[in-house]
């Protein structure tokens, strides 16, 4: 594949005219076609009403399509959702009864408070040094885990999990693999049937870059049909046309769980996003979100500023944590100079996406000397911050 032009691709997004965006985790901003491919919904519901109806499903179908291409699955694997935390719930509860659940503690509760709230036992695997060696994983293995349950990449650390290498310590030990996707799909490549995810569940609002709203679940088809979803609806049946309350068997395909009417513009813009990730190629996307990364390390280390994020290249992601005193406030000063950034991980979290430019990462470092020698915490006490430059 021909490497994307990175200029022409950051052109799409017209917020970054505005804005230095480095928050790719907590919320991208919206690429041209994929905010036109939302709004063309209300366009048509405006103009035409309702009769547009068999249009927007068949158009449902192609953005089904368009999101299993991207996860390496089969379209009856996939199903769309509204959020992580309604994906897990959603995975939580068709497997109740199936046995305690393994987590890693740095987790975003998304990833955990669905199965604490339907009563699971749920044990914590701890970080070591922000990683999560798969050794100290199966460590902490218990009599009673049967469900693993992970993040390909942490939000708090950005630190990113050997997934085939997961996905094998779940088989040898006969875990379901329920993996949240969340802050990895569209910047890293993702692969369900590669990484051996039973599950997987994801937002796209953030480095998918589909706005709010849309977001999707993965179900394999070893176990479509062997759960029972907690959720159905007039559209969960094989012929829902018929609406016969007589029909109670479900279709053998994930879309089962979405029950009723779709949210249709967030769906026609997760389609449009995925599809312009697609064409850019995820495994070039990664490449370029590594090279900007090595950029801000570089740039971090002239001014001695310290990173909490796990270094090295078998586990980098997109996301950088710079150790701050007082982080909230250090990222409410940079948004103010117009520089989006979160506050994560006792830091500031810097998370870069493929339409960011070294431009971007120049201006953050302007800004993180505008916060003055207070802000940051050093590595030692000889960078520029440190002496007052």
């Amino acid at each position: 594949m021909r490497k994307p032009d990175w200029k022409a691709a950051r052109e799409l997004f017209p917020a970054l005219k505005k804005y230095t965006f480095l928050n790719a985790a907590g919320g991208a901003p919206l690429a041209v076609p994929v905010a036109e491919a939302g709004a063309a919904y209300y366009r048509e519901a405006l103009e035409h009403g309702d009769a547009y109806w068999e249009k927007w499903l068949k158009r449902m179908e192609e953005s089904r399509a368009e999101l299993a291409g991207l996860i390496g699955a089969a379209p009856e694997e996939t199903a769309f959702t509204i959020n992580t935390s309604h994906g897990m719930s959603l995975v939580a509860g068709a497997l109740k009864g199936h046995g305690g659940v393994l987590a890693m503690r740095d987790e975003f509760p998304s990833s955990t408070m669905p199965w604490l709230n339907l009563g699971y036992k749920v044990a914590f695997a701890e970080p070591m040094d922000g990683r999560y060696p798969i050794e100290a994983i199966e460590r902490s293995i218990r009599p009673g885990t049967k469900i693993l349950v992970s993040s390909y990449v942490q939000y708090r650390t950005g630190f990113r999990q050997d997934l085939e290498a997961l996905g094998r310590l779940c088989r040898r030990k006969g875990l379901i693999f329920v993996l949240n996707s969340t802050q990895a799909l569209g910047a890293m490549p993702v692969d369900v049937h590669r990484s051996g995810a039973d599950f997987m569940v994801f937002s796209c609002f953030k480095w998918t870059m589909a706005g709010y709203g849309a977001a999707g679940l993965y179900a394999s088809r070893k176990w479509l049909g062997r759960v029972k979803f907690p959720q159905a609806g007039w559209r969960s049946v094989p012929a829902p046309e018929e609406m016969d309350n007589r029909a109670t068997a479900l279709k053998k395909s994930a879309s089962a769980l979405e029950g009723g009417c779709a949210h249709f513009a967030p769906i026609f813009a997760l389609g449009a996003a995925a599809r312009l990730l697609r064409g850019l190629g995820v495994g070039n996307i990664q490449e370029r979100i590594l090279e900007l990364d090595s950029y801000l390390e570089k740039r971090l280390a002239e001014l001695g500023a310290g990173i909490a994020t796990p270094r090295g290249g078998d586990c980098r992601s997109g996301i950088t944590i710079i150790k701050a005193k007082d982080p909230a406030k250090a990222v409410a000063r940079l948004e103010r100079m117009g520089i989006m950034t979160a506050a994560r991980g006792g830091g500031i979290r810097v998370s870069l996406h493929f339409y960011n430019n070294e431009a971007d990462i120049d201006r953050l470092m302007k800004g993180l000397r505008a916060l003055g020698p207070g802000q940051l915490r050093f590595h030692s006490e000889t960078g520029p911050l440190a002496r007052g430059a």
